[in-house]
């Protein structure tokens, strides 16, 4: 398999699936690297690998040192580094950790759980040829209790806004986007607006490729 590239991505947009599987370390990374298009080093690890109850206890150094481990091993499939919790609360302080993730790690993507209220983050970053990633829908580490997750944009009200926040994303310059336990309507919609490929987790069949 030839090494994947970005241009790949988008020529698989509503054409072929693109598929995304995690990995926080070297046995798994060799197992995956070239059979998926992507890879994904989530802040997830803290509570598949780790035992916490949520991913907010996941640091820098922890996701920098699963992601390394990870990339190292890593030939042909892309990859994508979480920024961990409180890790880009401003444009000057995600500038700094993204860049600090990429520079340590040499992932392709840095992925930030995204709102309306850090758009201009993300513009920020892309400006600054930081490749983004944005994950919409339901962002885990709003959540210190995971049990009280659930699925979002069933009603038209919610699908309008994650709908117009997934285009400002792109506008922003987004890479992709990870839709999360958003209705299938709405990730049908978001998937059929966007030029930019959907990635979906328990987002319906209806997105670009899934993790």
């Amino acid at each position: 398999m030839q090494k994947i590239n970005y241009k790949n991505l988008i020529l698989k947009k509503n054409n072929i699936p693109i598929t995304c599987l995690t990995a926080y370390s070297q046995p798994i990374a060799k197992i995956l690297d070239g059979k998926v298009d992507l890879i994904l080093i989530g802040d997830s690890v803290g509570t598949t690998i780790y035992g916490m109850k949520n991913t907010r206890s996941v640091d820098i150094e922890m996701i920098k040192n699963h992601a390394k481990a990870v990339v190292k091993c890593t030939k042909n499939s892309m990859t994508i580094v979480d920024m961990p919790f409180k890790t880009y609360r401003n444009k000057s302080e995600a500038l700094k950790n993204a860049s600090y993730l990429l520079k340590n790690t040499k992932a392709d993507f840095i992925k930030i759980e995204t709102d309306n209220k850090n758009v201009d983050i993300v513009k920020y970053l892309t400006n600054r040829n930081i490749k983004v990633v944005s994950h919409i829908g339901v962002t885990p580490q709003k959540y210190s209790d995971f049990s009280k997750i659930r699925s979002v944009g069933k009603n038209i009200e919610d699908s309008k806004k994650l709908i117009s926040l997934a285009k400002k994303l792109q506008i922003a310059g987004s890479k992709l986007i990870v839709l999360e336990c958003i209705s299938s309507f709405t990730s049908k919609k978001i998937t059929e607006e966007l030029s930019i490929p959907t990635i979906g987790i328990g987002a319906s069949k209806h997105c670009d490729g899934q993790v």
